[in-house]
């Protein structure tokens, strides 16, 4: 099995502390890492200055392959109003890289990604043709360090993983001729460590949700090399920083599907979800069914990533989300040339 014996995760290290706060030094965990596999996660909720309302996400992943690095990044936009949503991605060696002890620098082709310099701040500046993006990140809240200490193992490796919930978010896009003053709240995550992402039939369902109290959840799903649930757990973080680790008693009902015509996958779609452990219910409901995301990595890892909404049980707005769909496309055949 090539999972079990080739590709098995290195040996599992003590993890280390994170030292991650808000109103301190930024932590050096914020910038890059020595290990397999590795991704710095945006995704955000905006407005524009005539009400218009837009989703975004932007990620950088970087792989290390014979000690060397390589950088992927992505960048998708949702436009409410017109169902539209415009993707792009960018690749490079990381040649130009830089950290110092308080700003990090990524530079992903013509793209730029700045760390720092304080905790939970970022800067994201996409440029090309058809989409120009310039955001600035401030966070507000404190981390959630995940599964407690922000660490967990699972069949296929470990991996360190936290999240700056709630950022202040501001800045431009411009789509075309069309160019916009944005302003809302973006979300983090940061995860590292030596795992493997293989695909179907393994992956995951997340769900990174803002509630309009203040308060966010986060929740994950994974599944093994043969499909089985592995991992399903939760932090809850109330609008006062408290964090509440949730790993029994956590229900995800689907009730419906949505059918990608362009890579004949079809990924789950409408979510009920309850956490018994602070009784609470709620529903997830994509904003636009077509927020796959196919740009720049191999076809088997395509995944679904949408802007959604959050209602009760009595179908009010409570929040926004966005939800995660890994592993649910089928692999490649490939046509042997005989």
């Amino acid at each position: 099995n090539l999972i079990d014996s080739d590709l098995s995760p290195k040996p599992t290290p003590i993890p280390y502390d994170l030292n991650l706060s808000l109103g301190s030094e930024i932590s050096k965990n914020e910038f890059a890492h020595d290990n397999r596999l590795e991704w710095w996660y945006h995704n955000g909720h905006l407005k524009d200055e005539i009400g218009g309302k837009w989703g975004y996400h932007f990620v950088i992943f970087k792989s290390q392959s014979n000690d060397k690095d390589n950088y992927v990044a992505q960048v998708s936009i949702s436009n409410l109003k017109t169902g539209e949503v415009f993707q792009l991605a960018r690749a490079d060696k990381g040649l130009n890289n830089s950290f110092s002890k308080n700003i990090g620098e990524i530079y992903i082709s013509d793209w730029k990604y700045t760390i720092g310099p304080k905790p939970g701040e970022f800067h994201i500046q996409v440029l090309s043709d058809k989409i120009n993006i310039d955001l600035y990140l401030e966070s507000f809240q404190e981390p959630m360090l995940h599964n407690k200490i922000g660490w967990f193992q699972t069949s296929l490796g470990y991996s360190y993983y936290y999240t700056w919930p709630r950022q202040q978010t501001s800045g431009k896009i411009k789509i075309d001729d069309m160019q916009l003053i944005v302003n809302g709240e973006s979300w983090f995550d940061h995860q590292w460590g030596d795992f493997f992402v293989p695909g179907k039939p393994a992956g995951w369902q997340w769900f990174g949700i803002m509630l309009d109290n203040g308060d966010n959840i986060m929740i994950s799903q994974s599944r093994d090399v043969k499909g089985r649930i592995e991992s399903l757990y939760a932090s809850y973080q109330k609008n006062d920083g408290e964090v509440i680790h949730i790993t029994n008693g956590i229900k995800i009902d689907i009730s419906d599907e949505w059918f990608s015509e362009k890579t004949k996958t079809t990924y789950p779609s409408n979510w009920e979800i309850y956490l018994e452990e602070i009784n609470l219910s709620f529903i997830v409901k994509p904003d636009i069914l077509d927020q796959e995301i196919s740009e720049g990595l191999p076809a088997t890892q395509t995944y679904w990533e949408g802007k959604s909404t959050v209602f009760d049980e009595d179908y009010n707005n409570i929040g926004d989300a966005y939800v995660e769909l890994s592993g649910y496309r089928d692999p490649v055949k490939i046509d042997w040339i005989k």
